[in-house]
């Protein structure tokens, strides 16, 4: 499912109020590589990584859970506090023994490969890596899907900062409330 039931799902839950992990997952240096072999090559990586997604929520997660793709290389697993550390360490686990077989074997050898930024330059691309950013519930109250929504992307540019595959959890939390003793 795209956009649309993906934010229909999360405004769901958030309006149930019960437990919420909300998970972002982005492949790490999938432009270089779809720049590299092309479109349907980038697309088994992507039809592979939603395997995997759906795999790990069947496995790890319950019957609940919900898995959306957002667009490009983003997707989206909506699933329970008590649930997303052993979803998140089956998806990375799994995506980082697959990811290596899609490359041509001397890029495989050579750990990634080679490409041309937006400005013309040689650069080195490594192998993909999985960034999983975690949003939960947990410790402060989720106003709207919006919300959900920015503080993901901001936790998913804190976990792209790292060159291996990992999920971040955001573990802010709202303010005591109440009066002082």
């Amino acid at each position: 499912p795209g956009g649309v039931a993906i934010e229909a799902k999360l405004k769901t839950r958030l309006k149930e109020g019960g437990p919420l992990a909300f998970c972002l997952a982005d492949l790490r240096n999938f432009k270089a590589f779809n720049d590299r072999y092309g479109y349907a090559r980038g697309n088994e990586v992507l039809l592979a990584t939603a395997d995997l997604l759906r795999m790990a929520l069947r496995e790890q997660g319950r019957s609940e859970d919900f898995i959306g793709h957002i667009g490009g290389d983003d997707f989206i697993l909506i699933t329970t506090p008590g649930s997303y550390e052993r979803i998140c360490d089956a998806v990375l686990s799994a995506f980082d023994q697959k990811i290596a077989d899609f490359y041509d074997p001397e890029d495989r050898g050579r750990g990634g490969i080679q490409g041309t930024t937006r400005r013309g330059e040689e650069v080195s691309f490594p192998l993909m890596t999985l960034s999983i950013a975690v949003v939960t519930n947990q410790h402060r109250k989720l106003k709207n899907h919006i919300q959900v929504g920015e503080i993901a992307a901001e936790m998913k540019n804190f976990a792209k900062s790292f060159t291996k595959s990992i999920y971040v959890v955001d573990k802010r939390r709202d303010p005591p409330t109440g009066g002082t003793a």
